[in-house]
């Protein structure tokens, strides 16, 4: 079976959710300590670490939509409590599901321009929703690694699982 450049980036998009819901599953079972522990990772903590990836998946939507300069920085603490940022990731999970379901395989050959740091950049959107879903994966690999160093347990957030369990929609 062939896939689509929107097949495949819907995949990717309920992939994200599904492993972010499996992953704030685990951080409403810890407590304050845990989730705040410095586990030596780049942002530190898991909640400094999932904030940054929310951050992330901000700014990256207010370029593709079009919004000049963002107002966050990329360590920003966006929710200060897990529930709020538990809520606020599962509605970017939706709004990434939903953006990528609108779109057409022509769309996902065009382009984004945004300003970083002064400097113009233009970017196919078929690299920058690579690059989103990407990041999200890179960053849960390193929480995943911070989960087992506190608690002893070990996540499958591999896509292949997500792959079997949705076989019927992704095969």
């Amino acid at each position: 079976m062939s896939y689509s450049f929107k097949k495949y980036f819907l995949m990717l998009a309920n992939y994200n959710a599904w492993a972010n819901q499996k992953l704030f599953s685990v951080l409403k079972d810890l407590n304050e300590d845990q989730i705040n522990q410095n586990c030596g990772a780049y942002f530190e903590s898991l909640f400094r670490t999932v904030n940054h990836i929310l951050v992330a998946d901000i700014l990256w939507f207010e370029r593709i939509h079009g919004v000049v300069q963002s107002q966050y920085a990329l360590d920003e603490i966006v929710h200060a409590n897990l529930d709020s940022l538990t809520n606020a990731r599962f509605l970017k999970d939706q709004s990434m599901i939903a953006f990528v379901q609108q779109l057409n395989d022509e769309a996902f050959h065009g382009t984004i321009s945004y300003i970083r740091h002064g400097q113009r950049h233009t970017e196919p959107l078929i690299e920058v929703l690579a690059h989103v879903f990407n990041h999200q994966t890179h960053h849960r690999g390193q929480l995943h690694s911070m989960i087992f160093q506190i608690t002893g347990v070990s996540l499958a957030l591999d896509l292949i699982y997500f792959q079997r369990e949705q076989a019927d929609l992704y095969r």
